[in-house]
């Protein structure tokens, strides 16, 4: 006769629960890599896009400071590293990311930066025949909220707005960055040289 469904689960149920005098096995993280984002389909999530004459942050980034229309943008050369942090308008080299404002719901805008994103591509030795993407990640430098962009960190398209996207060569020797450098590879100083850029 066979067993009923309920009890099929229950023995199932039994054999997989560990014994509760059995101890917490602590893993040794040495060795592992925690997996870029960027190997998933992240659509949704906080980016910034470099054109060769404009930049663009999409509007999960406008999500993450709301009702925030200007910021400074900070970049530090040898890391090659850019922070957004959010400032009112009336702030030096303040520049306005969103359109809308008031009563109007905030929306993200293209910011036109010939120069300046000749520079990025110039630094980070990018192809001016493509567009590339960064993802963004949350930061904190003495308790002020920022948004931290690993530019060394990209996704490059090729085509139009629904172009094949492919990502650095190198990755395909690695998932990502071993988990016991993981949490400082996002620790941020602002004293140690990131610069404020000039109007974008």
């Amino acid at each position: 006769m066979e067993m009923p469904a309920q009890d099929k689960l229950d023995q199932i149920f039994c054999q997989t629960m560990p014994d509760e005098e059995e101890k917490e096995i602590v893993p040794n993280l040495e060795g592992f890599q925690v997996t870029k984002a960027e190997l998933f389909s992240h659509t949704r999530e906080p980016a910034l896009t470099i054109w060769p004459a404009r930049i663009r942050f999409n509007m999960s980034c406008l999500r993450r400071f709301p009702g925030v229309t200007h910021i400074q943008l900070l970049i530090h050369p040898e890391q090659k590293r850019l922070i957004i942090r959010p400032c009112p308008p009336d702030t030096p080299d303040a520049l306005r990311w969103a359109k809308g404002g008031g009563d109007k719901e905030l929306m993200n805008r293209d910011m036109l930066c010939r120069i300046f994103a000749a520079k990025i591509f110039d630094l980070m030795g990018w192809d001016r025949e493509y567009r590339y993407k960064i993802m963004g990640n949350p930061a904190a430098y003495q308790k002020e909220m920022l948004f931290l962009f690993k530019l060394s960190d990209f996704e490059l398209f090729v085509g139009g707005k629904k172009g094949k996207s492919y990502l650095p060569g190198e990755w395909r020797e690695y998932f990502g960055i071993p988990a016991e450098r993981h949490e400082d590879s996002y620790k941020i100083d602002l004293a140690d040289g990131y610069i404020t850029t000039d109007r974008v």
